[in-house]
């Protein structure tokens, strides 16, 4: 009784909207979001989809720790929030998680997050308007940086023509990648997640290891050997220098700075003379030498991922796809393909189906007939003893 006479007293009085409040540091703690509820979320560059669900279970309000929209890309999250007229504030800051608790009664109005007769919480009020504005610049915005990797990718076109098109200039390495499955992994985000998720894969093809820079020591960290390293010289540790196969070394130069790092483990590098990424030029390593089939882990999987950067490195990073074209395939689509394992009902089926096939076939020959007969007359024995 005295917790209901607590919560009795602290509710907020006044304009705006009134509700729990509920802290959602996670994705998964979505599913614990009831109708009614003041959700307070942390999530840049508020999706359609998180905010479409928001929206089906009917909450108050959205507080957002972060940006819902930076500007890197026209995203629509906030857009849907408008549509439903659920309130949205940007930028309440981390104290709230401090602040607030789940179930605790908050009064959102405006910009304002109130807590009985206190402001816990401002933040930036999403309107239509603002809404609308962002949505516009963020278009334009990328509408720019689009052109910007066009007008680059041209760039590397004319000057890297040769080795684009025809491979010249693409250094031969002894490890064979003919026909073979290829994997080459950076330290990207969510790439130590994306290697240990297409394991299976790994273990059952036996493919070619590519690690680029830190991506090599990723692949020692789960266990692996790469059989390749690749990356400028600075980015190497002896560790992955002692623990990987091959060297190659990108020199915009063609010199190679601090041999002796090499030279103490044994190794001599190969020098791959270019001006592009390490990761870009993995894959034209992989391309040129015929790889059936090039899995990345780590690297930019969506547009927003690839324009949001250098627009000379995503210029090279569209050149590099383009030239490998269907060769390259993203490791979260091997992990799905993984993941799709056949149950014992279906091969059961199938050799039971096999086996029905082999008896009738078997059954309109003569020698089949004169086999099957006797059991024929035994099933018919069976069946007529069962008839009244």
């Amino acid at each position: 009784m005295p917790i209901l006479k607590r919560k009795h007293r602290d509710l907020p009085e006044g304009p705006g909207v009134v509700g729990p409040a509920r802290l959602c540091r996670h994705g998964a703690d979505l599913s614990s979001v009831r109708s009614g509820d003041v959700v307070v979320v942390d999530v840049t560059d508020l999706g359609a989809d998180t905010a479409q669900a928001l929206v089906e279970k009917g909450v108050a309000a959205v507080l957002n720790v972060s940006s819902s929209s930076t500007g890197r890309y026209p995203n629509l999250g906030p857009q849907v929030l408008a549509g439903a007229g659920i309130p949205l504030v940007d930028r309440v800051g981390e104290s709230v998680w401090q602040t607030l608790r789940s179930g605790d009664v908050v009064r959102v109005d405006g910009g304002a997050v109130h807590l009985g007769d206190t402001a816990v919480a401002t933040g930036v009020e999403m309107t239509e308007s603002r809404v609308r504005d962002q949505l516009d610049e963020a278009s334009s915005g990328l509408s720019s940086q689009l052109d910007s990797i066009v007008t680059n990718a041209a760039d590397t076109l004319r000057r890297d023509r040769a080795m684009l098109l025809e491979g010249a200039g693409i250094p031969a390495v002894s490890t064979d990648m003919k026909g073979r499955p290829v994997v080459v992994v950076t330290d990207g985000p969510d790439a130590a997640g994306d290697l240990k998720s297409i394991r299976s894969f790994v273990r059952d093809h036996d493919p070619v290891l590519i690690g680029v820079a830190g991506g090599a020591e990723l692949l020692i960290s789960a266990g692996l050997r790469p059989h390749l390293l690749v990356g400028r010289g600075d980015e190497f540790s002896g560790r992955m220098i002692e623990r990987s196969g091959e060297v190659v070394i990108v020199s915009p130069s063609g010199r190679l700075d601090r041999p002796e790092q090499f030279e103490a483990h044994g190794r001599q590098p190969v020098i791959f003379t270019a001006t592009g990424t390490p990761d870009n030029l993995a894959v034209l390593l992989a391309d040129q030498n015929e790889a059936a089939v090039i899995v990345l882990v780590g690297g930019p999987t969506r547009l927003v991922d690839l324009v949001d950067g250098d627009t000379a490195d995503a210029a090279g990073t569209f050149i590099a796809r383009l030239r490998a074209g269907s060769r390259v395939v993203d490791a979260q689509a091997v992990r799905w393909f993984a993941r799709q394992r056949l149950s014992w009902f279906t091969p059961l089926l199938l050799l039971v189906a096999g086996i029905v096939a082999v008896v009738a076939a078997v059954a309109t020959t003569p020698l089949g007939h004169e086999w099957l007969a006797p059991v024929a007359d035994r099933v018919t024995s069976w069946t007529e003893g069962l008839l009244p």
